[in-house]
Formats: structure tokens, sequence, C-alpha cells
């Protein structure tokens, strides 16, 4: 799935999955799940990277995290509380940079193929 995909429109599998992972029932918070879906990703992708487009495409380190940014959205969608609210997990952020260590890897390897492909060009 191309990122742009990613970014605008959230599959019925996918929406399915933050509500169990959020332990939601039925369907009147769909519209509001599905954008906190489409925040997380937006929120992830901008701290990994968008170059390579498939990146994203079946990387369960992807998929976790945003289950675990959608669940803290929902858990903590309350604009004004006298309840205690928590910081985002750690276990988020050592996904997050999970995350980009492959993807810096990945592209560094393009970059290594790219240079090595030009080289061969210029001989």
């Amino acid at each position: 799935m191309s990122i742009h995909t990613l970014l605008t429109q959230v599959k019925p599998e996918d929406l399915q999955d933050v509500k169990e992972f959020c332990k939601v029932d039925g369907n009147l918070e769909d519209q509001e799940i599905t954008g906190m879906i489409l925040s997380a990703r937006r929120d992830i992708i901008g701290q990994v990277g968008d170059r390579i487009d498939d990146f994203f495409d079946d990387n369960w380190n992807f998929k976790y995290a945003v289950w675990i940014k959608s669940y803290h959205s929902y858990n903590n969608r309350d604009t004004s509380s006298n309840a205690m609210t928590f910081e985002i997990q750690d276990t988020y952020n050592s996904t997050i940079n999970a995350m980009k260590d492959d993807y810096r890897y990945q592209i560094w390897l393009k970059d290594k193929e790219d240079d090595d492909d030009e080289e061969r060009n210029e001989n």
C-alpha cells in the first residue's frame, strides 16, 4: 500500500484491529477511531520517513505502533478533565526507533546500489 493511501484511507480490517486492541464494541465511534488511525500513521511516517513507498507494507512494527498510538489517543481523548493523564508507553518509542533503524539501513542499501549503478554506467 502506498504512503499516500496509508495517510488517506483505513481498510475495514485495520479499523477492526484497532478497535479490538482498544477493546471497543459496536461502531458508534468508528469515525473518530478512523481519524485516530490516520493521525497515528501520519505521526509515525513523519518520524520514520517517506522515501520508501512500500516500507510500511506488512511491517509488524508499523502496525503495532499505530495500535499503540491509536489506543493512547482513544483513552486520552477528553479535551478537559480532572483525571490524571499519562504519556505514551516506552514501547511506542522503542518501536518507532526500531523502524527508524530498519528504514535508515534500507535507505543506505538503496543509495549504495544507486552509486554502484552510476559507477558501472561511467565505465
